[in-house]
């Protein structure tokens, strides 16, 4: 799993970027435009949280957990709503953002989590988050399947009777650069920044950069819902790979915009530099390069969102 390290890495050194570019609350999964690219990025993202509101039969008072809360979206949108919600983070930064605003945050890692002290949910959320919960490292000792079956359990455990989850994530796509979906570790050595510029296991590398520590699912829906199936029944699922291409292609109008304060926020972020050397020069050369849209436009990787519900005793 991505450590306490690798998530800060990825998100509180960029905290002040983040929340300029995107919103106090940033949001920085996939959209829903669902295939309407007239939809504003802000729309989009209402519209998710609506959709898997709506998709988990959300009800006025009732209690959700959002694994992976981010700067706190989500949780957010279930206030705004009527409900209750608890979100687990391992940002710093994104806790403290939550705290601000009112919302009910805890720096936590699900797998540390004491079920007795999150008590019971009417439903559950893993929104950007469940790609982080296995590392190369852990799929390559074989421990992937173990950690998303322990997920799949720690969430029917805590689920309400006919409450429901929502899982969306990236996967690997159709066009991996090794040719299936089972990629070993000569394959995933390959995945290098000095790899040739452009090329498949270079934007991957760039990818990796953005978000280190993390290993995405390497089969389908299927391979998911296989690991589901002792807690879980099927609902129904929409791919959002071409979703994930439009919101990452509006992120960059943002990124790259000129904007009041911006110029400060780039330069105190320089002490990065100094912290985090190479991995910093890395990701900011991963995110001006355009790999984390590029991943996505040649299918090297996919993107699920994906609806269960409990399956009874």
């Amino acid at each position: 799993m991505g450590t306490q390290k690798d998530i800060e890495f990825s998100y509180d050194n960029m905290d002040e970027f983040w929340r300029l570019s995107l919103g106090e609350h940033a949001d920085i999964t996939a959209a829903f435009f669902n295939g309407d690219t007239t939809k504003t990025l802000e729309q989009a993202q209402k519209d998710k949280h609506s959709w898997v509101l709506d998709g988990i039969n959300f009800k006025r008072g009732d209690r959700i957990l959002d694994v992976g809360c981010g700067w706190g979206p989500m949780l957010k949108a279930i206030k705004e709503r009527g409900g209750e919600g608890l979100g687990l983070t391992l940002s710093r930064a994104q806790l403290e953002t939550c705290k601000k605003h009112g919302l009910d945050a805890r720096l936590l890692n699900w797998k540390d989590a004491e079920l007795s002290q999150l008590g019971k949910f009417d439903g559950i959320v893993s929104i950007g988050s469940f790609e982080h919960y296995c590392s190369i490292e852990g799929y390559l000792a074989g421990k992937r399947e173990g950690i998303y079956s322990d997920f799949f359990k720690f969430s029917h455990d805590l689920l309400k009777d006919e409450g429901r989850l929502f899982l969306q994530t990236m996967t690997l796509g159709k066009n991996p650069p090794w040719g299936s979906q089972t990629p070993i570790a000569e394959d995933l050595s390959k995945i290098s920044m000095n790899a040739p510029f452009k090329s498949d296991y270079r934007v991957l590398a760039g990818m990796d950069a953005v978000l280190p520590g993390s290993c995405v699912p390497s089969q389908g829906i299927d391979y998911l819902n296989s690991l589901a199936s002792p807690y879980f029944d099927y609902i129904k699922s929409s791919d959002g790979r071409l979703d994930y291409v439009q919101t990452v292609t509006e992120w960059e109008k943002r990124w790259f915009a000129p904007q009041p304060g911006k110029t400060w926020v780039k330069i105190k972020s320089l002490r990065h530099y100094f912290t985090n050397g190479i991995r910093h020069w890395n990701k900011m050369k991963a995110i001006r390069e355009g790999d984390v849209r590029e991943v996505f436009i040649r299918d090297i990787l996919g993107h699920q969102r994906i609806f269960y519900g409990k399956k009874s005793a």
